[in-house]
Formats: structure tokens, C-alpha cells, sequence
């Protein structure tokens, strides 16, 4: 759901079993969505920058620090100033700790984070946290649940999490938690990779009036990647966004006062990220 479970799925490289195929210690991302005109709020674009930075600590434990920077820009298919941007700074920290040599793990973060208009802690500051137990079942196969919380502006947003990290075979790889994204994955070749991923993003952003901003989307996409160079990836995306959500409100509660009605439609994402290929 929220742009959280990105940093969950890099957590478990601590564990000596195939587990997500690669690590990120930089990715920077670029969505843009295709007009259309069966609804007033469809185009957008979105940019997204996100390093994971690991440290290994005793007992083969680890701890994850994961600065994010992103914004949002929503135009009307006729105004160009129909919402005003939004923008959030956050900042996940994160332990992974083996419960014991063969099958536990548990994932640990607290996620503060600023959400606004403007990028200042007056009214705009939200704080959550995931906890994430994952069970290896084999070399090549781990499940993964757990919880996430955070308090949003319309409400404390409470979801469970199911997760799966399955190393299919050399060429296969299926990985993620969910609601928050699901990847697989296809070796073509050493530069290229191909795959599918749906993402589900919920997060609200506090307005200058003073109202919140609350923004849901649900996508899927097929990606290729290309290694421009062993660590280098460039990657390209095309997908579509369904049962989008574009919602205004004032305090603590879902009620609602303006439902924007944002259409479902097309997009496009264009990433490049350093990548280490576990």
C-alpha cells in the first residue's frame, strides 16, 4: 500500500537463503500518467528517490537506513493547476534480526516522515512502522507476514502484510509483500531482464488549507531491464492504474468532502538504479 513496502522487500539479504534476487543502494524513479478524458483527474507524474543503505551488524544481523524524497504533480485534463504539488521526506530505519540459524527472521522499522504541501513539521508530520516476521522454509523458498501501521491524516491505517521470496529457478524469480508490491522476474540475459510487478500506493498528504490529500492507486505494469553495466540498471516500465482514488478531507476521519474522481489510465515509469545482484 504505501510507498513503505518498498523498503521491506530489501530487508532480508541478512539471512543465507536466495531471498529478493537484488539490492538498490540507489534508485531514482520517474512515473508519468497518460491523459484521458473519461474523468476531470487523470494525468500525473511522480519522482521517486530512494537508497538503501545496509550495515551489518553482530550475529549476522543488520540494520537499514532508507532516506526517501518524493513528489507528486496531479493536473486536470484542462487545468494545470487543478491540485497543487505535494511532496514527502521520510525517513525508514530498519533492523533485521535471525531469530535462530535455520528458518526465522524478523524485520523491525520505524518510519517518520513529513507529508505536505510544504515540507515542514507543522501538522504535516506522520509516523509509522512495519513488523515482519519471515520463515524459510527452504534454500529457495521463504514466506514472510507481519503488520504495518501509520498514522495518516485521515485516520490510523492498520493492514496486514503476506510476503514471498521464491528463487523459481536461474532464470525466475517471484518477490514481494503484499498489498504493497509483488515482482517476477525473467532472465532473457546477463544485460537483460523482463517481468511484471503490481504496486498498490496509499498515502495522504496535509494541504496549506489546511485539508489532506489522499491519494490511491493500483498498478500493473510489465518492465525491462538493462544492465548498462554489471551494477548500472536502467530500467523501462509501461502499465496501467485501476481503482484510483483522488480524495479531500478535514481531520482526524474519512469523511470525505471532495472526491476528485481520478480516472484509471495508462502510465509510464523510466528508473535508473544501482544494483547488486545477490
Amino acid at each position: 500500500m504505501m510507498k513503505t513496502f518498498l523498503f521491506v522487500i530489501l530487508l532480508t539479504m541478512g539471512v543465507k537463503a536466495y531471498s529478493q534476487p537484488y539490492v538498490d543502494p540507489l534508485h531514482i524513479r520517474y512515473t508519468y500518467g497518460m491523459n484521458s478524458h473519461s474523468a476531470s483527474g487523470t494525468p500525473f507524474s511522480h519522482l521517486y528517490i530512494g537508497p538503501d543503505l545496509p550495515l551489518k551488524l553482530k550475529n549476522n544481523a543488520f540494520f537499514v537506513i532508507s532516506p526517501v524524497y518524493e513528489k507528486w504533480n496531479i493536473d486536470s485534463a484542462s487545468k494545470e493547476t487543478w491540485l497543487p504539488q505535494v511532496s514527502s521526506i521520510a525517513l525508514a530505519l530498519s533492523a533485521v534480526i535471525p531469530l535462530d540459524k535455520k528458518h526465522w527472521s524478523i524485520t523491525v522499522s520505524a518510519i517518520p516522515r513529513i507529508n505536505g504541501e510544504e515540507l515542514n513539521f507543522e501538522n504535516n508530520f506522520q509516523f509509522g512502522g512495519v513488523l515482519l516476521a519471515a520463515y524459510k522454509k527452504k534454500e529457495t523458498l521463504k514466506y514472510k507476514f507481519g503488520l504495518y501501521v501509520n498514522r495518516e491524516f485521515f485516520g490510523l491505517f492498520v493492514i496486514p502484510l503476506v510476503g514471498i521470496d521464491w528463487h523459481i529457478n536461474e532464470h525466475d524469480n517471484l518477490f514481494g509483500v503484499l498489498p504493497g508490491r509483488l515482482s517476477f522476474e525473467h532472465k532473457l540475459s546477463t544485460h537483460f531482464y523482463t517481468g511484471g510487478t503490481f504496486r498498490a500506493i496509499t498515502n495522504s498528504y496535509r494541504l496549506s488549507n489546511g485539508n489532506y490529500l489522499r491519494i490511491d492507486d493500483n498498478q500493473l505494469s510489465g518492465f525491462l531491464d538493462c544492465y548498462v553495466t554489471k551494477h548500472v540498471v536502467i530500467t523501462g516500465e509501461a502499465g496501467y492504474g485501476i481503482m484510483r482514488q483522488l480524495r479531500s478531507g478535514n481531520g482526524y476521519n474519512k469523511h470525505y468532502l471532495t472526491d476528485y474522481k481520478w480516472a484509471d489510465g495508462m502510465f509510464i515509469k523510466l528508473s535508473a538504479s544501482y544494483r547488486i545482484r545477490l
